[in-house]
């Protein structure tokens, strides 16, 4: 069937229909290509974490072979250097026994209010064929010079002889030097690296009980959030908690293989992005403009939405980069990758997003 129509009033017409598109609930957006930090065939726990420096340089560390490895990019990502071991991480933590069995599992890197970059990290011993023995370390380490070189490792624990096994979302620096580890297992844990002190920290919802498993992020305004089996909001530093409703990004089950990854921005936004289930593909975004405190799940956003992408973990984790970009790290079977995004792909209302074409 041929338009009849005049071609200035087809296209008028067609406008039209792509609006109504984009009115409807998860809007799909083509991007540019993201950059590849590392071009090779992946697997297993890489999980790729960022950080950006004070001066701006931005840090990515993800899991090797039995080391971690870390690139770095001076120009908000549009390219990175030769990845780059973190020695230090290679190294088993003396007070672990020597195993057959070992891996490097990866943690986050941070950056700190002193401007020093932390990355922490699993070092696991498995000899449970022999005698059950199995222990996994949390490990850190610090740079000083933007992740160019690293501080010997430091274990942080044991508490009452048990490991305290993963940090898989971001450390938040917390008051008087102290650093408050979401931990996958278990409640967060404040930690003094002064005094080698650990306290538990009390997430209590309204349903009375201490989740696990949860990011803590700290929004301009100084709430704090923290995502777990629900959203939660604190305004008094942590002491009470209550829920939010409507969050675009609740998983049915504590695995569920989805990804997510919460962002504050310093104008008091906060963004979301995750992914959904092991054969993920495209990046989600939502954003809250009121501090986290209500979401909309029209505002949802998809990114290479015909891109394999891991979530499993929390694969894909988003920093900010300016007041209008931030940028997203994510790894799938091809390798590491980073894709920078302009806030006015995902801001503003829906009817008025903008588009790229992907060809003719």
């Amino acid at each position: 069937m041929q338009c009849r129509r005049d071609p200035s009033q087809c296209c008028w017409y067609f406008s039209l229909l792509a609006a109504a598109f984009l009115a409807t609930a998860d809007c799909a957006l083509a991007e540019i290509e993201p950059v590849a930090i590392l071009s090779a065939k992946m697997s297993g726990h890489v999980h790729p974490s960022i950080c950006r420096a004070h001066d701006g340089t931005l840090v990515v560390v993800y899991q090797g072979d039995d080391v971690l490895m870390c690139a770095r990019s001076t120009n908000d990502g549009t390219t990175w250097s030769a990845p780059q071991q973190i020695a230090t991480s290679a190294n088993r933590p003396d007070s672990i026994r020597a195993a057959p069995k070992f891996e490097i599992y990866p943690g986050t890197a941070d950056t700190l209010p002193d401007g020093r970059i932390l990355v922490t990290w699993n070092y696991i011993a498995d000899d449970k064929a022999n005698d059950g023995y199995y222990e996994r370390a949390l490990v850190y380490s610090l740079s000083s010079d933007q992740g160019q070189t690293w501080s010997d490792q430091q274990v942080i624990g044991p508490v009452d002889g048990k490991h305290l096994g993963a940090v898989r979302h971001n450390v938040l620096p917390w008051s008087e030097g102290r650093w408050l580890l979401p931990l996958r297992v278990g409640p967060p844990r404040l930690f003094d690296p002064v005094s080698r002190e650990t306290t538990t920290f009390r997430l209590v919802g309204p349903d009375g009980v201490q989740h696990e498993f949860q990011q803590i992020a700290r929004v301009a305004g100084g709430a704090l959030l923290a995502m777990g089996p629900v959203l939660l909001r604190s305004t008094d530093h942590g002491r009470t908690w209550s829920s939010i409703d409507g969050f675009p990004a609740i998983p049915d089950k504590r695995d569920n293989a989805e990804g997510r990854h919460l962002t504050t921005l310093p104008d008091g936004r906060v963004m979301v992005t995750w992914g959904i289930g092991h054969d993920n593909k495209g990046l989600r975004y939502n954003l809250s403009l009121d501090d986290g405190q209500t979401w909309n799940t029209r505002r949802t956003v998809i990114l290479l939405p015909e891109t394999p992408i891991a979530a499993r973990y929390y694969s894909a984790r988003t920093i900010p980069l300016d007041n209008s970009h931030v940028g997203t790290v994510f790894m799938n079977r091809s390798g590491v990758h980073f894709v920078n995004v302009s806030l006015s792909m995902l801001e503003g209302p829906i009817s008025s997003r903008p588009t790229q074409r992907t060809g003719q």
